[in-house]
């Protein structure tokens, strides 16, 4: 619909300020409304950047870990607790106390 200019001489009645703020609410309301969705989305799929790098690394991390235990038990002079027990038992056996 083409509107005829306004004469500025003319003062603004209440149906023409009510149509110029419906419009301009309406523009408002489409600009939230798109740069949401844009957000959302950029959002959504950084987000799922993320959670792959994640993943990545705590499965990196296990990894690691499983290594170090692994490390940690081939250097160890402690012998287990059932290392521990059965050499107890042969000497023991050998070299009772009473």
């Amino acid at each position: 619909m083409v509107r005829p200019k306004p004469d500025p001489n003319k003062p603004i009645t209440m149906k023409d300020l009510d149509e110029v703020i419906r419009a301009i609410l309406a523009g408002t309301e489409a600009l939230i409304t798109s740069l949401r969705r844009d957000l959302m989305g950029e959002m959504k799929s950084r987000f799922t950047k993320v959670d792959n790098r994640l993943n990545k690394l705590e499965v990196g991390q296990a990894h690691l870990k499983d290594q170090i235990d692994g490390l940690k038990a081939d250097l160890s002079d402690t012998p287990s607790r059932r290392q521990f027990e059965k050499l107890k038992a042969r000497v023991e056996k050998y070299h009772p106390l009473t």
